[in-house]
Order: C-alpha cells, then structure tokens, then sequence
C-alpha cells in the first residue's frame, strides 16, 4: 500500500483503483471429510486440524467410540450422532451451521440423514462395519431406489477397488454392487496405514461428478478422504476481513498529507474526498472468505503444535521406547497447557468487555450474519415479488407517496401562518455556529457504537474508531470550516434506506420499517449539535415532567407507576370510575411537519443559530432504497426527520412539548 500510494497518482485515481466489490453470490460445491478416526477421545486434536486447513462443510466420523456420548464442541458446527455396537464403534456427522438436515433412520453404526442441496436433497449416510461384522445388506436396500450416497468404514476388500485381494465382505458387496446396479466413489490411494486397502469409501446410485482423494494427515490408522460433491449447498456467500492494524498503520503514514489538505480544500471537498479514500483504504486492507470459513480463528502456533503432537505421538506408537514417551509427552504438555492459555486469555477478555457494560451476545455464540435483505419478497394484491429490482421499484413508489407534502387545510388557521412562518425563515442566510472545540469532535467520535453497517459513501462506525487519535484534529479543522458558513455536510443529507420486516418473510409495504443508514462523518457533526441542543432544553427547562422517552435519567417504569397512582388518588378520592386515554402516533418520526416544528421551537425561543441550521438539515433531503444488490431511484422527502439520527427523537420530544398543556 505505501509503494501503490508513492506512485504520484492521485487520491481519487488510487480510489478506483483499490476500490472492489463485494463478490457475486455463486454457487458452491459441497465438501466432506470421511475419517475412521479409531477412538475420537485420542483424536480431537485431528479434527481440529482438519477443519482448520480444508474447512470441509461435513466431516463423516467412523469408529467415534466411547467420545460419542460427550462430543466435544467445534465453534459453527453441530453433531448428528448414533452409537455403535462395541466401545470402538459409532458414526457420526460433523455439520457446518449452514447446512441443513434432518435424521431419516438410524441403527447401531448406521445413520442416514437428509441433506437439503441444490437442485433437490439428497440421502446422505454414514455406517461402520466391524472386522467380525458382515455387510448389512437389508439395510442398503432400503435406499436402493433413492439419490443415496453412503460414506464409512466397510472393512470390504476387493481387486475391483484396487485392494491386493478379497474378503468375505469384499466379495459380499461387490455381488450386492452387480445386483442393485450400484456403484463406488473411493480415492486412488490406499486409506489404510497399516496395509494397501482402500476400505474407506462411499457407495451411490451415481457417482458422476464425485471427486476423492486421501489426505496424510491425522494419527488414526486410516487417512482422511476429501470428497467434493457434483452439488451445491446453495448459494456461497462471503464476509469480509479487514487487516486493521495495517489499516491503522498506513493512515498515520498518511497523516500529514491530509492534515495539510484540509487547509487547502472547500470542507465539503475535502470530506468528501477523504471519505471515498478511507472506503477503499479500507477495500485495499481487505480481502473476502466463503462464509465456510468463518469460524473463530485458531491460531497458527496452536495448529503447528497439534502436528508436532501428532507427529511425536505417531512415532512413540511405531517404536514404543522410553525417550519417544519422554519426547511425546513432552509436547502434549506443552500443547495442552498452550491451549489452555489461549482459552483462558480469550474467556477474561470477553469477561473484561461484558463488565463494561457492553453486549454480552457478542461473546455467547459466534454466529455470520449473511449479506441478504431481511425478507426474500413483497406481498402485494396480485402476487409476490422475489425480484430485487422490482422490490425496489416497488417501494420507491410507495415511499415517494409517504414523504410527500401534506395537503394544507386553506381553512385553518394555523395551518396558514405556520406555512407563511416556514417558508419566510428558510429563505433567510445561514446564520454562522459557534467553532467546534477538539474535545467536541473527541467525544463524539467516542458516543457513536461500533456498527459495522455501511453508509452511502461505504464507511461503517467500526471504521470510523480505527482511525488514528491525529485525524481528529483534521476533522475538527473541516467541521469548523462547516460551522463557521452556517451549513450542513451534503453528504448527510442522503439516506441509505434498508427496510426490516414486521411480518415474515414475505410482507406487506406497510409492515416494512425503514432504517436510515446516514453518513458516519455527518452524524458525528450532529451528536456535536445536538450536545448543544441538550445544553440549550437543560439550561432553558424545556423538557417536561410527563416526558419520559428519547430522556436520559428517566425511565418509562416510572412513569407507568406515577400513571398508576395518579389513578388510585382519583378513584378513591372521588370514588367513581376514571378515563385514561392511550394515543399511539403512527409514523411519528416520518410525518412530522417541518412548519409546525418550526412554530414550536420559535415559541420555545430556541437560539436563532441552532434554529437556522435544523431547518437547513432538515430541508432538501432525499433517500434512496437498497435490498440486496438493487438500488431504487433518489426519493425526495419533504416531511419528517431519518430514523437513525440522533436529533430525530430530540426533535419529535420538543415537538410534543406543548401537548400536555391540552390536558
């Protein structure tokens, strides 16, 4: 990065050149492991070698043993087992989060399950056949005539699968293979150690498309196969990561160069500027993983220690002499308490972030929340719309409606000198702000939460706090410049809109509830203004006692229980009955009228100042929807204030200030 930004290009060239997208969703072939691991209680470490370098999506075990009763724990996968008829039997299926299934039957070392792939589900099972043991036939029939595919230890050796001779149930499958029409899907290389067998495979209705190969991995007596399927798991998503630390590095390298340039450049230039670079600084830092991999990181002297163990322990069990013992538990101390270590560092570490105060689901159950809209189509009168594009198209139209002006009642009064008052007092100049102070800019840069959702110029929140302590006084510097002609950050006045559902997968337009994601560097400048604001009502008196939400230091608990007893003084005082009337404003923050609030913050006398640029933030914005990939056109909104702005619940509570006075 620091050699691409010494090459005398410009920053907006360097922007589209490490500017990237996020990948097209494809489709994905399925992986599994199938490992006879002889006893998974001395094998753990195996499996987690194995999901660490192929992050296969299923791992089919034979031979768990006694471990089946106490599975350990593989962060994002889950277990689907069945018990075997000796303490050196069981099978059992290791399943990526993503992937769905369900038991169809099972027996003593024998489990089929459901697998639900692309284009339809399969019959996928996994079976464990003793040396003493013959095949069970009876139970093969009953899949004859499915898409089965049946991965496990058969102990059948034969010529036809490149074994050096036959056995009994070498012989016995490969007539019941002639008989059913069946076939075999199994590697070119033997998956036995101690002899030249491959008795590790799968047979299937049809083994087109079906790739196997042995991996030299594991201490077990049979090697894993890695098996790719001709089918998908749907479609393959990706998260992206972000190399911070070489993110951090290179802006303070960078510094200098920006801090000269605010002096230079039109404040809105410069933000605008410095944002698209601090985007694809970011895209440059970053790189996107298949979503099968994400997976709480091991880290890498943890993976190198496993296969020193597994190697010290591989040659104590070939020689059996003291100084191998020595040499093998040597290194098992050594990687349990190095384990352990790691464990214990990451437990206190999430224990010091939840005595905080802070989230504690952060740290309960690592989970990858996908890149998908929160519904998968509309509902409408004649149909339900799956398409991206036509959603968006959709819901433009209904929103262009929603934000439009209301219709002024000639009549009335109020109406008339409110609309009079309004449009005579946005048209007066931008009247200048008072000049931000560092420690303004400092902790509001502090309050915003770490989210990591993206704005309309792709910076998130999360980024924003990884920004090195120098560039606050480069923000301080353009705020100022911003302050000082009165105005707004343009920027900000665009919303990305995502909308959630209220109503399944499938809703209504009007059981959407829209999120406006707002730039990050506006909203910074507006936790400044709205701190002043709080000052202002603070100083003034403003907020009323019946007034509980969108309030610090005051609960809504407490105002039900004022509620409550003011009910029980008024009934036994007079003793009859009482009326309580409950009022919901429906879409209170997006239909609250510009001119009305403007009456009441001019009664209220708020300063002329703070006044002039509320009015100029909240005139002339406009939104646009994204669901998914699919962008809608730019919407005018000419009422309300953006759901996901900290002034949006100040101002709807100052708007209300007068309402108790009614009663």
């Amino acid at each position: 990065m620091i050699n691409e930004w010494n090459c005398k290009s410009s920053i907006s060239n360097i922007s589209k050149k490490w500017k990237k997208d996020r990948p097209i969703e494809t489709e994905e072939n399925l992986n599994i492991i199938l490992y006879n691991c002889q006893c998974l209680s001395t094998h753990i470490v195996d499996i987690e070698i194995l999901l660490s370098t192929h992050t296969p999506q299923i791992i089919i075990l034979t031979g768990v043993g006694s471990q089946i009763n106490n599975l350990p724990k593989f962060s994002g996968y889950y277990w689907i087992s069945q018990k075997g008829t000796n303490s050196f039997g069981g099978v059992a299926f290791l399943l990526h989060d993503t992937i769905n299934a369900k038991t169809i039957n099972q027996t003593l070392d024998f489990i089929i399950i459901e697998l639900n792939v692309q284009p339809k589900p399969i019959i996928l099972g996994a079976i464990y056949i003793p040396p003493s043991k013959t095949i069970p036939q009876s139970l093969l029939d009953l899949y004859v005539n499915e898409p089965f595919y049946i991965f496990g230890d058969f102990n059948a050796k034969h010529t036809d699968w490149l074994c050096n001779n036959n056995n009994a149930n070498g012989v016995q499958l490969k007539n019941w293979l002639e008989k059913t029409g069946c076939e075999m899907i199994y590697p070119a290389q033997p998956t036995s150690k101690r002899s030249s067998a491959i008795i590790d495979f799968g047979i299937t209705y049809n083994s087109n498309g079906w790739k196997a190969e042995v991996i030299k991995e594991g201490t077990s007596d049979h090697y894993p196969i890695l098996l790719q399927a001709p089918f998908s798991t749907g479609v393959n998503k990706c998260f992206r990561k972000t190399h911070w630390k070489v993110f951090t590095y290179f802006l303070k390298c960078t510094f200098p160069y920006f801090n000269s340039l605010v002096y230079n450049y039109d404040a809105e230039y410069f933000l605008d500027l410095f944002s698209s670079f601090l985007s694809s600084a970011w895209d440059r830092a970053s790189h996107y993983i298949p979503i099968k991999k994400f997976r709480p990181p091991w880290p890498y002297y943890l993976i190198q220690l496993a296969r020193k163990l597994n190697k010290t322990r591989k040659i104590y069990r070939k020689r059996k002499n003291y100084t191998n013992l020595t040499e093998y538990l040597y290194w098992k101390h050594l990687y349990h308490n190095e384990k352990n270590t790691y464990l214990q560092k990451k437990m206190e570490n999430q224990l010091a972030y939840i005595s905080q105060e802070n989230n504690i689901w952060k740290h309960v159950h690592p989970t990858f929340h996908p890149y998908t809209p929160s519904f998968k189509g509309l509902t409408t009168d004649n149909k339900i719309i799956k398409d991206h594009n036509e959603i968006v198209n959709t819901l433009a139209d209904h929103y262009e409606k929603h934000f439009e002006p209301p219709t002024i009642n000639p009549n009335n009064s109020f109406h008339i000198a409110a609309t009079q008052s309004y449009n005579e007092f946005i048209q007066l100049p931008n009247i200048p702000l008072e000049s931000i102070t560092l420690d303004e800019v400092e902790k509001s840069w502090k309050a915003s939460k770490r989210k990591k959702s993206t704005d309309t110029q792709g910076l998130s929140a999360f980024l924003l706090h990884q920004l090195p302590n120098e560039y606050l006084q480069t923000l301080t510097i353009a705020f100022n410049k911003i302050a000082l002609s009165g105005d707004v950050i343009s920027s900000s006045k665009h919303a990305k809109v995502i909308c959630l559902s209220k109503d399944g997968l499938y809703p209504r337009v009007d059981k959407l509830r829209p999120i406006s994601l707002l730039s990050n560097l506006g909203k910074c400048f507006e936790r400044i203004i709205h701190t002043r604001i709080l000052k202002w009502c603070t100083e003034k008196g403003i907020f009323v006692d019946e007034q509980s939400g969108f309030t610090s230091v005051r609960r809504l608990q407490t105002q039900i229980l004022s509620l409550v007893e003011d009910l029980r003084l008024t009934t036994s005082a007079n003793n009859r009955s009482s009326l309580v009337i409950f009022v919901d404003f429906m879409s209170a923050f997006d239909r609250m009228w510009h001119p009305a609030l403007l009456s009441t913050l001019l009664k209220l006398e708020m300063p002329i100042p703070l006044l002039k640029w509320i009015f100029q933030w909240l005139n002339g914005r406009t939104m646009s929807i994204h669901v998914g990939e699919a962008i809608s056109r730019t919407i005018n909104i000419s009422v309300g204030t953006p759901q996901g702005s900290i002034l949006a619940a100040t101002l709807f509570r100052l708007h209300i200030h007068f309402l108790p006075s009614f009663f």
